[in-house]
């Protein structure tokens, strides 16, 4: 019996684990390791000259391709993600015609195609309303089958008619022999060949108020200006986009067709970033603003691409950065030489490949990378700002020091001359002056250079790069001026005056008299004027008089400066909005002529719909009329009759 019960008892002991075991994996099956989602990013090319605006526009769309083909990242448009109204109405659409598309095919396999022509004609009127750039082979496929559906409702005529119109437009569109029979299917090919054999069409797209990626029947065909030949006789979808405005598309054959792209209500943002990007091109500035962009677009990623364009045929200089726009960490940097033209699409591989492939690891602490070609520019404005304070605080101290050695003169004066206590006077009155001499002579330079670092224009560049940063600060003037072409030439004077000032006024100020006139401006550094209070102590102490005399030139230099850079960046500022003012009032005017054309354009619609009517309620009547004349018995008959 012991021996039993011990039996059973190992026994279960031994099955535990192995149940255990068993039902272990039963658990642990069905758990599925979660995946992350690809970032989202936006791509924007800034030129930073007017000679690449177009060729800026381009680099952008085959930097959208390399995002794409990455198959890592998730590419937003820039173009739509500044206006949401009308991408969401345009996946509306999209999103209507494939629903339409579904239910046609659903009734086309019930043997319903009358209804299946109806929801594919529906599905082709969505498709059109949708994105083209992206949905034209939906559409293509929706008229291909309608026309498959007319072939079953027995409408041969119709059914050619679309068969043809499918085909002068995309020349390359499949239809299934599953869906049309063996006379339609050789039909299908002659019209093809026809066709083909007739691409001699020519078609030019302009678009105002910027260049834009031009689409033509869903293909890619390059930035505008755009000069095609090889088309079919037919009536072509045309799509232009540009980041800040509304996307436009339109129907066109032969001939020059122009668009006007309405602006976004983005487009403002837009500016501001793109003018603080090539201003600031090689600064801490330019990622602060590619990080807005990001916001403002709703990524998580921003790559950005500044260009410069070569002269005639030569490259573009193009610096890329890829920047998380949490902190700015930059993913990815680059900077080289991109082909113009047609030769991009394959030269710029390499480059833009680099950009998206991996992403460069943090610092230590998990500390963004950054990139800036003039950081020092930021510890120059840092130091300058201490430097003023530290000015301010040794001028508050001489003023203090100063009128301390008043009172000690003044309390010498009335203290008998012989006693040892007139000698504690005049000893601390000594050394209170100098103290004053020495803390407002130092005050006043290190106010001096502290305002020159913080507020000199070319401080920052100068320090680290002072070859790079001088250079693009004219690219940004012609930039934002270049729908006005003659604006361009104008901005560069005042971005060359502000040196040549600051190395001859100083001269021409210290030599008349020690206080400038742009010193009332400067009410900071123009307070030391109570030096005139230590001047006692000094009177009765000859050593200190030629200290207070050695630092009045060194103060007149710096409000001059500081002036000087004042105004020069209130006049910068004042040519701002001059533009800004005048480019509103262009697109203000482009609206107001849109707007007339709409109306006038409904106008004629309403008028020849009216002219339309009227024809056929006359036709119509005379219908009627020529029938009642028809029933009616003959006159002439009746009265033989009768007679």
């Amino acid at each position: 019996m012991h021996a039993a019960l011990s039996g059973w008892l190992v026994g279960m002991l031994a099955v535990g684990p192995a149940a255990a075991q068993t039902s272990l994996p039963l658990r642990l099956t069905p758990r599925a390791v979660p995946t992350a989602a690809p970032s989202s990013v936006t791509v924007v090319a800034i030129p930073l000259d007017a000679a690449s605006r177009t060729e800026a526009a381009r680099l952008a769309y085959w930097a959208e391709q390399s995002v794409a083909r990455s198959g890592r990242l998730e590419l937003v448009r820039l173009s739509e993600a500044l206006d949401a109204k009308g991408k969401a109405a345009r996946e509306a659409k999209a999103a209507e015609g494939a629903e339409a598309m579904k239910e046609g095919q659903r009734a086309y396999d019930e043997l319903d195609t009358q209804k299946a022509l109806q929801q594919f004609e529906a599905a082709a009127r969505a498709f059109e309303a949708s994105d083209m750039s992206r949905n034209f082979g939906e559409l293509s496929r929706a008229r291909v089958m309608k026309a498959a559906s007319q072939v079953a409702n027995g409408e041969n005529a119709a059914a050619q008619l679309e068969i043809r119109a499918v085909l002068a437009v995309d020349p390359r569109a499949q239809f299934s022999p599953n869906f049309f029979p063996p006379d339609e299917m050789a039909f299908v090919e002659k019209e093809r060949k026809a066709a083909l054999a007739g691409s001699s069409g020519a078609l030019t797209v302009r678009t105002e108020p910027v260049p834009a990626q031009v689409y033509v029947d869903g293909h890619f065909k390059g930035v505008s200006p755009v000069e095609l030949k090889g088309l079919t006789a037919a009536d072509h979808f045309v799509t232009v986009m540009a980041p800040g405005y509304v996307m436009e598309q339109s129907r066109a054959r032969e001939g020059d067709t122009a668009l006007t792209l309405p602006p976004s209500e983005s487009v403002r943002s837009l500016q501001s970033i793109s003018d603080r990007v090539t201003r600031k091109s090689e600064e801490l500035e330019r990622d602060v603003a590619l990080r807005e962009l990001g916001t403002l677009a709703g990524v998580s990623q921003v790559l950005a691409l500044l260009v410069r364009g070569g002269t005639g045929t030569a490259p573009l200089q193009v610096t890329g950065l890829r920047l998380e726009v949490s902190d700015g960490h930059n993913l990815a940097y680059a900077v080289g030489a991109v082909p113009a033209g047609e030769a991009m699409a394959t030269g710029s591989d390499a480059f833009l490949s680099s950009l998206v492939g991996t992403d460069a690891t943090r610092l230590a602490g998990n500390k963004p990378v950054t990139h800036f070609a003039s950081e020092g520019g930021s510890n120059r404005k840092t130091m300058g700002y201490v430097m003023m304070a530290t000015g301010v605080a040794l001028l508050a101290g001489g003023i203090y020091f100063g009128m301390e050695a008043s009172s000690k003169e003044d309390d010498f004066r009335r203290a008998p001359q012989t006693s040892a206590r007139a000698k504690d006077f005049r000893d601390t009155g000594k050394t209170y002056a100098l103290v004053a001499d020495i803390g407002l002579l130092t005050g006043l330079v290190s106010a001096g250079l502290g305002s020159y670092f913080a507020f000199s224009g070319g401080g920052g560049g100068g320090s680290s790069s002072s070859k790079s940063t001088p250079a693009p600060a004219p690219a940004p003037r012609r930039s934002r001026s270049t729908p006005p072409p003659a604006k361009t030439e104008p901005q560069k004077d005042p971005l060359a005056m502000p040196p040549p000032p600051k190395g001859t006024k100083p001269m021409n100020d210290s030599l008349p008299m020690p206080p400038p006139p742009p010193a009332s401006k400067a009410t900071s550094e123009s307070k030391p004027a109570p030096e005139s209070k230590p001047a006692p102590a000094a009177k009765a102490t000859p050593e200190p008089k030629p200290a207070p005399a050695a630092p009045a030139p060194e103060p007149v230099v710096v409000p001059a400066k500081a002036a000087d850079t004042r105004r020069s960046r209130e006049d910068d500022a004042a040519q701002r909005e001059e533009e800004l003012r005048k480019r509103r009032e262009e697109v203000e005017r482009q609206r107001r002529e849109l707007d007339e054309r709409r109306k006038k354009e409904e106008a004629e619609a309403n008028a020849k719909r009216q002219r339309d009517e009227e024809d056929k309620r006359k036709r119509e009547d005379d219908s009627k009329r020529k029938d009642e004349e028809k029933k009616r018995p003959s006159l002439d008959e009746d009265d033989l009759r009768n007679y």
